[in-house]
């Protein structure tokens, strides 16, 4: 299916992507984009607290190897190949916040050569680059590069899942690419369960050529045998996974939230830098570029939609829109239909898809000033988003390596520390604490007595274990000099009288404080 003349293109494409006394090689050129994604993904990402969900791979990955299989045969087993590849990870490079997220920054980079290699392989030579550059900057892309979980590698792993099928289709190599891709798939599936739905946009690509005859009966019977045995490779994860009841899917949005998430959030904006639950103000500088990114992002793709089909360059056209829209349509129409699953970064595997799209859709605008300027643009665009998502409170405002530095700088060997509770209760036990700070940075808290904790995450095989109430503690508190109380900053007012009422009864009262944007530590001594 490749022509000669797209050939020849490609040639050239390579022969001008570095003019004068340097040329790169296509080799060249990958490992000069893998190195430069990689390091722009990866700036920042010590600085960044870590959050709730990085606190849970912590949890899970810390383990040994038969307390983390005790765990995900309890609970996040969608989680559990990363939570392994994680544990080994974590035991050769340690557990800073730089080394957990390395291997997500590492995934950024394969994944914007992987675009690349894409935009190569659908007969696109001319806008290889272009897109590179594009998922460069991308905001989902960029904010996958310091995510200490799975959606990064799920990125790479579809992309060149996606590179697998096109080179397949054009019957080059396909023996070894319809293997690579069932294998692929089978990683990408166990990862995530999420990249299922790339299959399933692969098979609309794979049927809507054979409808066109763009592609033979045996290429696409050589498509399902490689699919098929790929998720059965990869199905006693996905069959365990969906076993678990609570650990796919969301909270439920109204329509209209689902739908600005998927048009702004899902490609142009990543994760923004307030709580969870707390909406922007609308004049944040990254709050605003992220509407015009999306505005721009998507009428590039628009253009490059139309010059695909007037090129009819039918294989681009439909690997690309099955794989952008395909799969957040499912998940959408059954959220708002059945049971919330939609979240905006589920679907960072499709992040590439965007990418390669703009970046067509940059290249085909007709005067090279127009694409200069399109790109300077996009670049422009995202940079605002790039430093929010690198702000210490990025993750959603957590505040966390602010708030366990210090403690550790305060705190004596042998004080007490109460993780009050998340959530406001009457209940003789809770689960949901802010102990997932010491999770976190668990070395600003040696030497400090948990006052609470009465059943540990590795006893019960969970993620957070079981926490008594205070006023239940009163042996534990006898026993120190000092407590430190870790609570949300928005902690309810009845829950506070009550642990300042228990403290009081023991004898204590307050000292100093720490307010951060999401936690406040308070000191209590004798």
């Amino acid at each position: 299916m490749t022509t000669s003349s797209q050939r020849v293109a490609s040639r050239r494409a390579d022969s001008a992507t570095a003019t004068g006394r340097f040329r790169l090689s296509p080799a060249g050129i990958a490992v000069a984009l893998f190195v430069v994604a990689t390091v722009i993904a990866l700036l920042g990402s010590w600085n960044v607290s870590l959050w709730t969900d990085e606190a849970a791979t912590i949890s899970a990955a810390r383990r040994s190897t038969g307390e983390l299989w005790q765990l995900v045969h309890n609970i996040d087993a969608v989680h559990a190949v990363y939570y392994f590849v994680i544990h080994f990870w974590g035991g050769a490079f340690g557990w800073s916040a730089f080394a957990l997220r390395l291997p997500s920054a590492l995934a950024a980079g394969a994944t914007v050569v992987g675009v690349w290699s894409l935009a190569r392989r659908l007969g696109r030579p001319d806008a290889a680059l272009t897109a590179a550059v594009v998922a460069i900057v991308l905001p989902r892309i960029t904010w996958m590069g310091i995510e200490a979980r799975s959606f990064g590698l799920s990125a790479a792993i579809a992309v060149w899942a996606t590179v697998a099928l096109v080179v397949a289709l054009r019957g080059e190599r396909k023996t070894r690419a319809w293997a690579g891709y069932g294998i692929l798939v089978a990683a990408g599936c166990a990862l995530n369960i999420y990249v299922a739905l790339l299959v399933v946009a692969h098979a609309v690509t794979v049927a809507a050529l054979l409808a066109a005859r763009a592609a033979s009966v045996r290429r696409a019977a050589a498509w399902l045998v490689s699919a098929v045995l790929g998720v059965a490779i990869a199905s006693p994860v996905v069959v365990a996974s969906l076993g678990q009841r609570g650990q796919l899917g969301d909270n439920a949005v109204s329509a209209p939230a689902l739908i600005r998430r998927a048009i702004v959030n899902q490609w142009f904006l990543g994760e923004t830098p307030t709580r969870v639950g707390a909406s922007s103000d609308g004049q944040s500088l990254w709050s605003l570029a992220a509407l015009a990114l999306a505005v721009v992002g998507w009428a590039l793709i628009v253009v490059a939609v139309v010059a695909l089909v007037r090129r009819r360059d039918r294989l681009a056209v439909v690997v690309a829109l099955t794989w952008l829209l395909l799969p957040t349509a499912i998940v959408a129409v059954y959220s708002l239909a059945v049971s919330p699953l939609y979240n905006p970064r589920y679907f960072t595997f499709c992040a590439p898809a965007a990418a390669l799209l703009i970046g067509i859709g940059i290249t085909s605008l007709g005067r090279r000033w127009l694409r200069l300027g399109a790109v300077a643009l996009v670049a422009l665009l995202a940079l605002p988003i790039y430093l929010s998502q690198r702000q210490e409170t990025g993750k959603s405002g957590t505040d966390w390596s602010a708030t366990a530095a210090w403690i550790d700088s305060h705190a004596q060997p042998g004080d007490g520390v109460y993780f009050a509770p998340l959530d406001t209760t009457t209940a003789a036990t809770v689960e949901r604490t802010t102990r997932n700070i010491a999770v976190a940075y668990p070395d600003d808290f040696v030497g400090l007595r948990d006052l609470t904790l009465v059943v540990a995450p590795t006893t019960d095989a969970s993620l957070r274990g079981v926490s008594a109430r205070l006023d239940a503690s009163s042996k534990r508190l006898s026993d120190v000099k000092r407590v430190w109380v870790v609570r949300p900053s928005d902690y309810a007012r009845e829950s506070a009288a009550f642990d300042d009422a228990a403290l009081e009864s023991a004898g204590f009262h307050p000292k100093a404080r720490f307010e951060g944007p999401m936690d406040d530590v308070l000191e209590y001594a004798r």
